[in-house]
């Protein structure tokens, strides 16, 4: 009986990882979550931007850039936070996710002012500087503690933009931050 039961968790605690709990579970399903939780896009079609939109216009002062599309065949669930100098769109696989590292995909921010990433000592994989559409300057970073975290940060008129994936790849932010730029604000 022991043996069987330490089977069990251990197989739970691998799905857990390689799939949100939501999935392993069967909780939940799109059409059962409650109105008060964020957007969802599928992979393949845009990001819902009118309604990201909605939640941050008239709440920050940084002009908001937001990709058109990512590069992932998840639902993906979108929480919102504005300040007036500052906006944060975190991207989740689940709608109660609320940023715990075994559910979230990654986030997109805007800051007023900021520097670029420099080398954190025994954190930081690769640090170097990437050209991204319309000539605008990069800087991607890719460091490792509990899990990778890869970022693609750009400055646009006094204001630092941000991209970060959980275990992401330089292409995919690539991409990320382009389709963001090629948009212009919105």
């Amino acid at each position: 009986m022991n043996n069987k039961l330490l089977l069990l968790a251990t197989s739970t605690c691998v799905l857990t990882v390689l799939v949100p709990v939501s999935r392993v579970f069967g909780a939940c399903e799109l059409s059962q979550r409650p109105r008060e939780t964020q957007s969802v896009a599928v992979a393949g079609t845009v990001v819902p931007v009118s309604q990201i939109l909605q939640k941050l216009k008239g709440k920050t002062q940084v002009p908001i850039f937001l990709p058109s599309r990512l590069p992932i065949s998840q639902k993906l669930y979108y929480q919102s936070q504005a300040t007036t100098d500052s906006y944060t769109i975190s991207m989740e696989y689940t709608a109660d996710c609320r940023g715990a590292g075994a559910c979230t995909f990654g986030e997109i921010r805007g800051q007023k002012g900021g520097e670029f990433s420099t080398k954190v000592e025994g954190v930081t994989k690769t640090l170097k500087n990437v050209q991204l559409a319309d000539r605008v300057k990069g800087v991607f970073h890719n460091g490792c503690g509990a899990y990778c975290t890869a970022t693609l940060e750009w400055k646009s008129q006094g204001f630092m933009y941000t991209v970060a994936l959980k275990n992401g790849r330089e292409s995919d932010l690539i991409l990320i931050a382009n389709s963001a730029i090629i948009a212009r604000k919105r």
